[in-house]
């Protein structure tokens, strides 16, 4: 456990040194999000509408405001190292080193995502400053809370597991770019990131619940912002935890797999 811990210490520091780099992903995440708001603010004015879907004004520009800082703090963003190490061959020094990969990339990620959560607060200012007359801030008791903080923690690994899986794509794809650009895109459309996921058609809401994208961005937002049962986060948490575990599996597995093709090929 010190050895992840030495490797979460110095990725700490290597990313307090290089911290414009998290300057950069904030604003790459917060300027779609306050187009957005100002295109859902031009629809709802210019309509005369009070709701779209189950959303009135002040709940659309809030969720956005909510689901932009929830991103921000638990997405990671490890696929594009694993891929452009294992397309430099680079990944061999990882192989034999006393100390398992995922387990170095996950304590060097993290590290990183507290620096950039607090590298948001400039950015957070800013969108507060925007909307503050069309922001319903929410206000929910202790229970509620805690909550809300394990679904985004578990949404967090998810999320990881995932781009850990995106990474390893790399063994087999000689260009991974435009894959992962195509994956990260269809993650924020299905996982309520780029639009919440109850004003998509009926079809996509299924493949979004019936997959694990719900569980990274819209089930937190539902226990943050929206009615909802205790019995229905206890369903979502379940089903956090077992989405967790299949990935993680398959993580392994598929990881296994790509150091076989890639050992075959004299890496």
């Amino acid at each position: 456990m010190k050895k992840y811990w030495r490797v979460a210490v110095l990725g700490w520091q290597d990313s307090l040194v290089y911290r414009f780099n998290a300057v950069v992903w904030v604003w790459y995440a917060v300027l779609p999000s306050i187009t957005l708001m100002l295109v859902w603010l031009a629809a709802y004015q210019s309509k005369g509408r009070s709701t779209i879907g189950n959303f009135d004004l002040p709940g659309m520009m809030t969720y956005y405001l909510c689901v932009t800082v929830l991103s921000i703090i638990i997405t990671p963003h490890p696929e594009w190292d694993i891929a452009q190490q294992v397309r430099d061959g680079k990944i061999t020094q990882f192989i034999v080193r006393p100390i398992g990969y995922f387990g170095y990339r996950f304590a060097q990620e993290t590290s990183y995502q507290i620096v950039k959560s607090f590298m948001m607060l400039p950015a957070l200012g800013v969108m507060v400053w925007l909307f503050h007359a069309y922001l319903r801030l929410p206000v929910l008791d202790g229970l509620r809370w805690a909550e809300f903080f394990l679904s985004a923690l578990l949404a967090y690994m998810l999320l990881s597991q995932f781009k850990f899986l995106l990474g390893i794509s790399a063994f087999w794809l000689a260009e991974p770019g435009g894959f992962l650009e195509i994956w990260n895109v269809l993650v924020g459309v299905m996982a309520g990131r780029l639009l919440p996921v109850s004003l998509l058609p009926g079809w996509l809401q299924r493949v979004s619940t019936d997959l694990p994208f719900s569980s990274f961005y819209a089930f937190p937002m539902r226990i943050l912002l929206s009615p909802i049962t205790a019995e229905e986060i206890r369903l979502g948490l379940t089903r956090q935890c077992l989405w967790l575990l299949a990935l993680a599996f398959l993580v392994r597995w598929t990881w296994n797999r790509g150091l076989l093709a890639y050992e075959a090929y004299g890496g």
